[in-house]
C-alpha cells in the first residue's frame, strides 16, 4: 500500500514537472531548455568537509607513541601522576 502511494505521488510529479517544463518552454519561447537543480554549500559546510576529510586520514593509532611507551610498559617503568589522571577525567567530564 505504501509502495503505491509512493508510486503515485512519483506519477504525479513526473507528470507535473513536465507539464511545467512544457509551460515554460511555450510562455518563453525556448525550446528543450530544462532548469537543473542545484546545490551549493555555505564556506561553513565547505570547511567542516575540508576538517572531516583530515580527520578521516589522521591515523587511530599513533605508532610513534605506542614505540615510545611500549618499552616503559614492559618494563614496569610506565608511572603517570595520579594528579594527572583526576585532571584529565574531570576535564574530559566538565
Amino acid at each position: 500500500m505504501i509502495v503505491n502511494n509512493v508510486n503515485s505521488a512519483a506519477n504525479l510529479y513526473t507528470s507535473n514537472a513536465v507539464g511545467a517544463t512544457r509551460y515554460a518552454n511555450n510562455a518563453t519561447g525556448a525550446r528543450n531548455i530544462q532548469k537543473r537543480d542545484e546545490l551549493a554549500l555555505s564556506n561553513q559546510a565547505q570547511s567542516f568537509s575540508a576538517i572531516l576529510k583530515k580527520l578521516h586520514a589522521v591515523p587511530e593509532v599513533r605508532q610513534e607513541k605506542v614505540a615510545e611507551l611500549e618499552p616503559q610498559v614492559s618494563n614496569g617503568t610506565y608511572n603517570i601522576a595520579s594528579e594527572n589522571i583526576a585532571a584529565s577525567i574531570l576535564a574530559s567530564r566538565f
